[in-house]
């Protein structure tokens, strides 16, 4: 968690920019690594992410967050993981799929939901990144895109109480949400293990209108292999509050 964190505290990019019209998209960044894994069987990692023309201080930031992803796929997590599917002796080939949706492209946001295919599972991480005029390096996370703490908010108290206050508030709509979906039917021991699974503060991205979508991975609140999503207006998120 810690590394995603990172990650999106690097990449969620906040700039001052005269944002007027969405942005275009460029070519995408992609590529098919292919590695040896022993006589019977490679690993085959496949990415595709999004890049943007070059239109304000927002595009190269942004194409720069997933180049960083792209690098450090090459350099570390393919290697690593052909050398632990070589420590397993696999017979068959293994392949990890990257892949992306653009959720929301309008003058204060860029969000993108990327997916990611592992043998028969899917995987899936949402990025925010904001155009609004408002204080580089600031990440778009669930307390700031609510407006409940600025952009240079240094106080570490302060920041800890809002996200924990806002992620308490999701948890809850979620779990309601959850409820009515599956008519009441959930595991006793559910609610418990969204303590460990589920992170408001960043499994969510934005829909067309600009709300914050949350997200539960597949299989955890059922055996599906698809994306259960959880639509909420900040002002419900605030009058849970």
């Amino acid at each position: 968690m810690k590394k995603l964190i990172m990650l999106l505290t690097a990449g969620a990019i906040i700039l001052s920019c005269a944002a007027a019209e969405p942005l275009k998209l460029a070519p995408d960044l992609e590529d098919s690594i292919r590695i040896k894994l022993n006589e019977q069987a490679e690993y085959v990692y496949s990415f595709c992410y999004p890049q943007v023309e070059a239109a304000d201080e927002a595009s190269e930031l942004i194409n720069s967050f997933y180049r960083y992803k792209a690098d450090d796929a090459r350099n570390f997590e393919i290697p690593m993981n052909a050398d632990y599917y070589r420590t397993q002796n696999v017979t068959e080939n293994v392949t990890t799929e990257i892949s992306y949706s653009v959720t929301c492209n309008n003058d204060d946001f860029f969000s993108v939901l990327v997916s990611s295919r592992q043998g028969n599972r899917t995987f899936y991480a949402g990025h925010t990144f904001t155009r609004s005029d408002l204080k580089k390096g600031t990440a778009i996370s669930l307390p700031y895109l609510l407006g409940l703490l600025d952009s240079n908010e240094e106080d570490e108290w302060l920041r800890e109480r809002q996200t924990s206050r806002s992620e308490e508030a999701v948890r809850r709509l979620v779990w309601n949400s959850l409820k009515e979906k599956q008519d009441g039917e959930l595991r006793p021991e559910l609610k418990e293990e969204l303590e460990f699974v589920f992170f408001p503060e960043e499994d969510f991205y934005l829909n067309e209108d600009g709300s914050p979508v949350f997200y539960l991975q597949p299989g955890i609140a059922d055996e599906s292999d698809v994306l259960m999503t959880f639509p909420f207006t900040i002002e419900e998120i605030l009058d849970e509050m």
